[in-house]
């Protein structure tokens, strides 16, 4: 009996393996293909997002470099407008201190010239009076 009860088993094996590959070939054909377009759209999916990952990492680095390229030159444009400044303060600077000179050299000379030209006018005076004073007195002849 135990060779039949084995033989049996076998047998309750066999078909019950039969009967697991057919369904699991039914369930394949059902489903493998609509399995397979899945599997290619994820690939498609994974593919696109990949190239969108890509993608925005470079705008983002361009945008970023742009950017540091704007600050960049915006400091530059603040250092050269310093500089301009600067000099531009410096030659207000010397053009007063010139200025300043100039007025003072002015005045010295407006001095001048009314101390000369008071002198002139003193000696101008005086020799009228010694040419009035001779007129006055007779010559003895």
């Amino acid at each position: 009996m135990s060779e039949e009860t084995s033989d049996s088993e076998s047998q309750d094996i066999q078909e019950h393996n039969e009967t697991v590959r057919a369904l699991s070939a039914g369930l394949l054909q059902i489903y493998e293909p609509k399995l397979r377009e899945v599997k290619e759209n994820l690939k498609e999916l994974i593919n696109k997002q990949n190239d969108l990952q890509i993608a925005m990492t470079s705008e983002k680095n361009a945008f970023s470099s742009r950017q540091i390229q704007e600050v960049n030159e915006m400091v530059l444009k603040t250092k050269a407008y310093k500089d301009k400044v600067a000099r531009i303060k410096m030659q207000m600077h010397q053009i007063h201190q010139r200025t300043k000179n100039l007025r003072a050299k002015a005045l010295e000379i407006q001095e001048l010239k009314v101390n000369q030209c008071a002198t002139k006018l003193q000696q101008l005076h005086y020799e009228e009076s010694l040419v009035g004073n001779s007129k006055r007195t007779p010559r003895k002849s």
